[in-house]
């Protein structure tokens, strides 16, 4: 019974000499200088490159986060930690922050009688290049008119990427006299596009009781405007004409 109990004493403290070795030696192994690697510069390389170049070290990317500037190029690398240059064990992780991809969008939010100057900070610090568009409006000088994308008018809920190039039309007081057009018989369209071309505003549009549907609406055609040429042959550009539609 000695000798067994003394050979499962022996097998025992064997097995611990052999515990501590392996783990002296795993110590020693993960301690040595081949072991460590230089964490290498990655700003400006893209996820792909980023992922390969740590993992030819044996380190591993992780991506813990993403920020937009108009000057960065989509998914590349702007920040790393640890910064390039440090020493780590292998296997570390190195977490690293790209540029978006897809920018983030905005609300637009504004309307038209807003300060124009007001305006264009405002869509300026949301992330939009502004284009300024000045127009003739006497009523609405130095206010927002109206902002285009494109040619389209944009709504104030309206929502772009950041980046996006939105044109924020203006209102100034006019330079000089132009002649009042005869805008009886027209239909709206018609008329507003007369009085763009004059460098005149539409005023207040109204509509006889005659007019009672959408149908109607689209078929009315000037029956009166506030400024006739044969009253008040000129005004000055941007001055608004009031209209008012009736039935053929």
């Amino acid at each position: 019974m000695i000798k067994t109990l003394a050979k499962h004493l022996s097998g025992i403290a064997l097995t611990w000499v052999l515990v501590l070795a392996a783990t002296f030696f795993l110590l020693r192994w993960y301690s040595q200088p081949s072991a460590e690697r230089e964490v290498p510069a990655l700003a400006g390389l893209s996820q792909s490159d980023a992922q390969d170049a740590l993992a030819t070290l044996g380190l591993e990317a992780v991506w813990q986060d993403s920020i937009y500037a108009p000057s960065g190029t989509p998914g590349a690398v702007v920040e790393q930690h640890p910064p390039a240059g440090s020493s780590v064990k292998v296997g570390r992780k190195i977490l690293l922050t790209t540029y978006r991809i897809t920018p983030p969008s905005e609300r637009v939010g504004i309307e038209e009688g807003q300060d124009a100057k007001l305006a264009e900070r405002i869509l300026s610090t949301r992330g939009f290049e502004v284009e300024l568009k000045e127009e003739p409006n006497k009523l609405l000088a130095g206010k927002v008119l109206r902002v285009t994308h494109r040619g389209e008018i944009v709504l104030p809920e309206a929502r772009y990427p950041k980046g996006t190039k939105l044109q924020l039309v203006v209102g100034v007081a006019g330079a000089k006299d132009v002649r009042v057009p005869w805008l009886v018989g027209l239909s709206l369209k018609d008329a507003k596009g007369i009085l763009s071309r004059r460098n005149l505003a539409l005023g207040h549009v109204g509509y006889g009781e005659d007019v009672q549907s959408a149908l109607d609406s689209s078929l009315a055609v000037v029956v009166s405007q506030d400024v006739s040429p044969g009253t008040q042959p000129y005004v000055e550009e941007g001055t608004a004409i009031d209209l008012y539609f009736g039935k053929h």
